[in-house]
Formats: structure tokens, C-alpha cells, sequence
């Protein structure tokens, strides 16, 4: 869904994303640049729910770290397309079971992963992946609804980050950092007198910019859906099981 007035180009771009997942899936083993694109792009996006699923296998933070970088490595020099079952077509039901047949692989190796020998294949900053995996809720009772609300973050905080370029390039990013705190649709109208006054609407009018960014952020989050399935049309049940939607 593109809102009106958005440009050519925004919506282009948006056509481009819902079709990584099956660009690179279809591709199979096949080597080419624009399927490497989108599969370097999906470990970037995704990589923060794997390096949080190794981490609650019992893996220490560093050996997390490695296991992260070097399992993204494999994906990317296309060697684990193929041993994972992909009918669900989903990325995350791959990447899972992909990340199975690796951490199998590791264990019966016994071979010690070394810090640093190896090419950086994801930027991750010192901590970072630590960081946002002591952030979240112990969600779920099983491990793979602990996998799939994590999942489930990092496509929200995607839409987000989406939706507030969106607003910021259409100069319209005064309105959305005032209506940023209201967006979840469990928030009421408390506060709103306050933030009018900074931004000169009238209440009934940020009441209206609240839910024209609250309808917005649903279908950012959608495209993020999107991008993750092989058909577009799947994204209506993932959305029903990630958030209940």
C-alpha cells in the first residue's frame, strides 16, 4: 500500500523489497548480483533474531558472535541452499533450519571458531547483538515463539525506521516525532493537548494524524512481511501468526 501523493520512486523501491526473499529462494544455488544483493541484505536485516536464538542455545556472548558471523558467511557463499526445508516459504523457517544443520555441523566438527580470522561478511559492532539480546522479554514458551517474537522486533523496528525515513524525506518529520509516542494502538489521547500546542494542530487533527500514521506503520510492517515470503499473498497468514493480525 503506497500512501498518496508518495513518490514513483518510494513505491518502486517497495515493489523491489517484496520480492528479495523469492528472488533469492527461487535462485537456489545460482550465482548473481542482484541475488546476492538481496541475500546480503536479508543477513544485515535478520541477523540480530539468529545471533539471539544462538545465545539461548547456551552459547556464550563471544562464541555467539562468531557462530553468527560465520553461519551468514555460509548463507552467503550459497553453501547451506538446498539442506533446509523451504516449502513453508518463509525466511525465517529457512534461516531456523538452516541455523539447525550449521550448529549440527559445528558441534561434530569440534573444531573452535577463532575471533577475527576470518571475513567480517556482517557489521557487527562490538556488543551490539549483546545488547539487543538482553533487551528483549523472555518471550514465549517455546523456543521457536521465543525465535518467532524476536523475529517479530526486528520487522517492527524495520517498518519503523521505514516509515520515519518516509515522513523525514516528504518533510513531513515534525508530525511523526510528535505522533512517534502514540503509535501503538493500545495508547489513548492522554498527552495529546500537550504535543498540539508544540506543532500548532488541533486536537481533532492530530487525533486524525495519529491514525493516518497508526494505518501507515501496519502497512510498513506488512512490506517488511513481505519481503520475508516467496509470495506476497503469504503474507496475510504471517501476519496473523508474528503479531495476531
Amino acid at each position: 500500500m503506497a500512501m498518496a501523493g508518495s513518490s514513483p520512486t518510494h513505491h518502486s523501491r517497495a515493489r523491489f523489497d517484496t520480492t528479495r526473499w523469492s528472488l533469492v529462494a527461487m535462485a537456489g544455488g545460482e550465482v548473481s548480483q542482484e541475488v546476492n544483493a538481496a541475500l546480503n541484505e536479508l543477513c544485515r536485516a535478520y541477523w540480530r533474531p539468529i545471533y539471539a536464538e544462538i545465545r539461548r542455545r547456551g552459547h556464550t556472548a563471544d562464541d555467539a558472535q562468531d557462530l553468527a558471523q560465520e553461519f551468514f558467511a555460509r548463507l552467503l557463499r550459497h553453501e547451506a541452499f538446498g539442506r533446509a526445508d523451504r516449502e513453508k516459504g518463509r525466511f525465517r523457517t529457512f534461516l531456523l533450519g538452516a541455523l539447525d544443520f550449521f550448529l549440527i555441523d559445528h558441534f561434530r566438527s569440534k573444531q573452535a571458531l577463532k575471533r577475527g580470522g576470518g571475513e567480517i561478511m556482517l557489521p557487527f559492532a562490538a556488543g551490539e547483538g549483546e545488547s539487543w539480546y538482553r533487551e528483549q522479554p523472555a518471550y514465549g514458551s517455546t523456543p521457536a515463539e521465543a525465535f518467532d517474537q524476536q523475529w517479530a522486533v526486528v520487522l517492527m523496528d524495520r517498518a519503523l525506521e521505514s516509515l520515519r525515513d518516509e515522513y523525514r524525506v516528504t518533510g513531513r518529520e515534525e508530525i511523526f516525532i510528535a505522533v512517534e509516542p502514540f503509535l501503538t494502538a493500545d495508547s489513548g489521547e492522554d498527552g495529546y493537548a500537550g504535543v498540539c500546542e508544540q506543532i500548532g494542530l488541533t486536537p481533532q487533527a492530530f487525533a486524525v494524524a495519529v491514525h493516518r500514521v497508526r494505518r501507515r506503520f501496519r502497512a510498513c510492517v506488512r512490506q517488511q512481511v513481505e519481503m520475508t515470503v516467496l509470495d506476497p499473498a503469504e503474507a496475510a497468514a504471517e501476519m496473523k501468526h508474528l503479531f495476531g493480525l
